[in-house]
């Protein structure tokens, strides 16, 4: 039955592992344990020990209120499975039918792991109509399924999380650690920030000392959590946010021939799906285009791709065609990832997804 555990042979019938099977989606079989090993509590138990340790012995582990994300589904032997921790507030989310079948042993683990402390579950929509589960929003166990504000810190800025509202489960914890990279070189910049989404980019950037920000952000729920986070961080003053649509904006900031010492370009995925590559690409060449034009001369472009089809070497590609077409000429001063709370596994490509570009005009 879909989400049972199954075993899974090789060509020559021997064991390869054990795994949750469901033929609905791409992924017919999620491996969970070796050859003979039982997919049980004991087993998630170890599995998330192992995700706080691993973390804890690099030191991305923040001191209370601090954010980052605890366990990454593959990265982490638990596929399906991620989890994020917000200050005193542990956010599960189930992306698979086999996880949600064992979901009742993760929120039992996380309250051992973290004793005394409160556990949210927010599945995400989309996988559960593809996986054809039921997601569920709420207090583990069972209570007010309200949207709660949790105030935490990613450094020496604070930012609102509003679990059950927006996107990820509150936060982009893959940028926490180029939040601060790209703040780092925001001082008397005026910024741009588009796709803002709650404003973390900005609100680091003017805490760094960038002189002004402008904030592009179509959802007004997110422009909304944008300014909360401004307000927290004492910047409002010298920020605007324009609720608009990024690709017009940034046409519209060109042909007013507005110039930026700093831009940050951080779209939601453009596709899901490797049949759809050639408009992402088209997307991703038409927003840096137009970014790298608004760069004063010695501006910096922080840009990013979270399509997980879009490589590296397809990223950097698409902004050399775009740095061409817009007669820039841009050296690399860096390329990016997503944050070490999120690992990647070698053998599994898919957990690397989050891949951008730190590029200075000369």
């Amino acid at each position: 039955m879909p989400g049972d555990v199954v075993d899974v042979l090789d060509a020559g019938g021997h064991p390869v592992g054990r795994g949750y099977y469901n033929p609905r989606p791409g992924i017919a079989c999620r491996l969970l344990a070796g050859p003979g090993e039982a997919v049980d509590a004991a087993l998630i138990r170890r599995r998330l020990a192992a995700a706080l340790e691993y973390r804890r012995a690099a030191g991305l582990v923040p001191g209370e209120p601090g954010a980052y994300r605890f366990c990454w589904s593959e990265a982490d032997g638990l596929p399906g499975l991620v989890v994020d921790r917000y200050g005193p507030v542990t956010v599960m989310q189930c992306l698979t039918l086999g996880m949600v079948r064992l979901a009742d042993a993760v929120a039992e683990g996380l309250a051992a792991l973290f004793e005394g402390q409160r556990v949210y579950r927010l599945d995400d929509p989309g996988a559960a109509r593809v996986e054809g589960f039921e997601p569920r929003h709420g207090w583990v166990p069972a209570g007010d399924d309200s949207a709660v504000t949790v105030p935490v810190t990613e450094g020496e800025c604070a930012l609102i999380v509003r679990l059950g509202a927006g996107h990820k489960t509150g936060l982009y914890l893959d940028q926490r650690e180029n939040h601060r990279l790209v703040a780092g070189l925001a001082t008397d910049r005026r910024m741009l920030d588009a796709f803002a989404y709650t404003g973390a980019f900005a609100c680091h950037a003017l805490r760094a000392g960038a002189r002004e920000a402008l904030l592009i952000e179509s959802s007004a729920d997110a422009a909304e959590g944008a300014r909360e986070n401004l307000a927290a961080n004492d910047v409002a003053a010298r920020a605007t946010i324009r609720e608009a649509n990024a690709f017009d904006e940034l046409r519209t900031l060109t042909a007013g021939h507005e110039r930026f010492g700093l831009v940050v370009l951080d779209p939601p995925p453009f596709t899901r799906r490797k049949d759809a590559l050639d408009a992402a690409t088209r997307g991703y060449k038409e927003i840096n285009l137009r970014g790298l034009r608004l760069l004063e001369a010695g501006g910096i472009l922080a840009t990013f791709s979270c399509s997980h089809h879009v490589t590296p070497e397809l990223f950097e590609g698409v902004c050399r065609a775009a740095a061409g077409d817009a007669g820039v000429t841009v050296r690399v001063l860096a390329t990016l990832g997503q944050s070490r709370d999120h690992p990647v596994l070698l053998a599994v490509p898919e957990t690397r997804y989050l891949t951008g570009l730190l590029l200075q005009r000369v």
